[in-house]
């Protein structure tokens, strides 16, 4: 019997190494590829003197990675492969290995292999792609198409394609459904504009960022009495599809601001905690709401939200020393079912992008002095 209890006591152990060794399998860093800095088709224009922006999209294992100053965008596979580049020539890039293409070979019907395209940009800014790999990129105010074999199809504006010119646009998201959203900023506020995956226009949500939703729980405890009220500051924001539904979640930092009710003077203003608002895109409506709390003395505030997807809401928090912090992934009642403690192993890297991809895993492009790498980690859902 005692031998036979000694064998079940190991076997249990044995176990439960086994399940924490693949637990910590899964939370490990993987590099996937590196980028050299230059014009072709396999490097980013890029120097810490001239540091460009970048922006980086990820749909089913493919990346897109737009370098706004050189005016480029490399396609790439999850093993750094460049499969197809747009670039405009007058910016000095040109490709080596990839077989330089026309409008008129579309028209041929053969297969145009990996591919490298010229496109007379203006001023691009944001880009994303959808499920069939097709492109989208915000140039000077339009939102260009690009279908996944490189061709160009007519841009969309704000009734949808061929409209007028949006304002000034923040950010390019593809919704889970392969809807389109693009969110602008104004001097009268804030717009998403709402597409399906065909470009017709569907509907625009607009606010004006001084009037922002306050969590009952929030009013009831600290009610605007005595000169006291309440500041809503909204972080960010971040349009997605959950549930069947298109809906805007957003990151709102509450303060209390305690006043001096003769004069009217700020004595202090106290924090009491971020919150995520997830909203109705149609109208507005408040449909959700949870405070951002990774234990009990957290308020949330420095969470940072990064992505919303229909797998949970993710957030980043920094840590102050080197490329490292903690991702948080919270279900639609608050509830952390995924967590990642991150670091990035280089001392000397700096951050040039990050995205959490349609995988759930948060991938990082980070800078070093001879090269560009992309990190990945698997984000540990927690049972």
């Amino acid at each position: 019997m005692k031998r036979f209890v000694g064998l079940l006591c190991l076997i249990i152990i044995a176990n439960i190494l086994v399940s924490c060794q693949s637990s910590m399998e899964e939370g490990k860093i993987q590099q996937l590829f590196d980028l050299g800095y230059g014009k072709s088709d396999s490097s980013i224009d890029i120097s810490v003197q001239n540091k460009n922006s970048v922006d980086i999209c990820l749909k089913k294992g493919i990346f897109h990675l737009l370098s706004q100053e050189e005016a480029k965008i490399l396609r790439i596979s999850s093993y750094g492969q460049t499969l197809a580049m747009w670039y405009d020539p007058k910016r000095g890039s040109a490709p080596l290995v990839l077989e330089d293409v026309q409008m008129s070979d579309f028209s041929s019907g053969k297969d145009l292999g990996r591919f490298a395209i010229q496109v007379s940009f203006e001023d691009p800014g944001h880009i994303a792609s959808d499920s069939r790999q097709m492109l989208y990129v915000s140039d000077a105010e339009i939102v260009r198409r690009f279908d996944s074999d490189g061709r160009e199809l007519p841009f969309l504006g704000q009734e949808g394609i061929g409209g007028i010119r949006f304002p000034v646009i923040t950010s390019l998201d593809v919704l889970s459904n392969d809807d389109i959203a693009v969110s602008c900023s104004s001097e009268s506020g804030k717009a998403v504009y709402f597409y399906d995956r065909n470009g017709t226009f569907l509907h625009v949500l607009k606010w004006d960022g001084q009037h922002m939703p306050i969590p009952v729980s929030i009013a009831e405890n600290h009610p605007n009495t005595g000169g006291s009220s309440i500041i809503a500051s909204l972080e960010s924001f971040l349009p997605c599809f959950l549930n069947g539904r298109r809906v805007v979640m957003l990151k709102i930092n509450y303060y209390y601001e305690i006043s001096d009710p003769s004069s009217g003077v700020t004595i202090s203003i106290e924090p009491v905690g971020g919150w995520i608002i997830e909203t109705d895109a149609s109208n507005g409506a408040l449909l959700n709401s949870f405070p951002l709390q990774s234990s009990l003395e957290d308020l949330g505030i420095d969470q940072q939200m990064i992505a919303a997807q229909s797998n949970g809401i993710f957030c980043v928090r920094w840590r102050d020393k080197g490329l490292s912090g903690e991702v948080f992934r919270f279900n639609q009642q608050g509830k952390i079912n995924g967590k990642l403690d991150f670091q990035v192993p280089d001392a000397d890297a700096s951050l040039i992008d990050m995205v959490v991809g349609d995988d759930g895993n948060l991938y990082m492009l980070t800078q070093l002095s001879t090269e560009l790498k992309m990190y990945t980690w698997r984000i540990l859902t927690l049972r």
